[in-house]
């Protein structure tokens, strides 16, 4: 197996050490950022532990989205497979979650990643599950209790420095719905291959076997 393809397998494990590494990195030099600085590279951890709660434990989220919400009638690959979900994943998200963390001035940069949270949470709280017909979607703890809290939190950060103005509001919804449809929506429509060989474990697809 390349290096490749076991990386398109283990990705989420390796955020996973990246998140511990980087949670005690944080906690040795945080004193060199601004409080909203910290707070953005916070939520960069919590996207990675977001993204494992939804691919490893409980896991079960691709099943649930190809075969719950789409019905596809081949969830173990469609229309999401293992190598968009990897494009989506690192690349794109990871650097979605870091430019604010880079950027922390460019106030629209932090604020829309916390959106993104924020909607995480109504999506795996209600919209998900419901159209799935499942009792829980991976990704709502994490949502709930790390992107949700550290969100408002960044928000107070930021008022605490100096008030936050409609065209930052403006500049961090726009990119928000920039993101979800350049980084989200379109990688699944251009990359979607009933064919694929980048397929899901029987443990990703859960109960969604069938598209049930």
């Amino acid at each position: 197996m390349s290096v490749l393809n076991r990386y398109r397998t283990n990705w989420p494990r390796v955020g996973a050490v990246i998140a511990m590494g980087s949670a005690g990195a944080l906690a040795i030099g945080h004193r060199r950022m601004s409080k909203p600085q910290l707070l953005s590279a916070l939520n960069m951890l919590a996207l990675l532990v977001h993204q494992y709660e939804e691919y490893e434990d409980p896991g079960y989220f691709p099943g649930q989205f190809n075969g719950g919400i789409f019905h596809s009638d081949q969830p173990d690959h469609y229309p999401l497979n293992t190598n968009t979900a990897l494009i989506i994943n690192v690349p794109l998200a990871y650097t979605f979650y870091a430019l604010p963390v880079a950027f922390p001035k460019k106030r629209w940069l932090g604020i829309a990643p916390v959106l993104f949270g924020f909607g995480q949470a109504v999506g795996h709280g209600a919209v998900f599950n419901l159209l799935a017909k499942d009792r829980y979607s991976p990704g709502f703890l994490a949502s709930l209790l790390l992107h949700v809290p550290i969100g408002i939190t960044y928000l107070h950060a930021l008022r605490d420095d100096a008030p936050i103005e409609q065209a930052d509001w403006k500049k961090g919804r726009l990119y928000t719905i920039a993101f979800t449809v350049s980084s989200v929506a379109s990688p699944n429509l251009l990359l979607r291959d009933k064919n694929s060989p980048y397929r899901f474990t029987a443990k990703q697809l859960g109960r969604h076997t069938n598209g049930a």
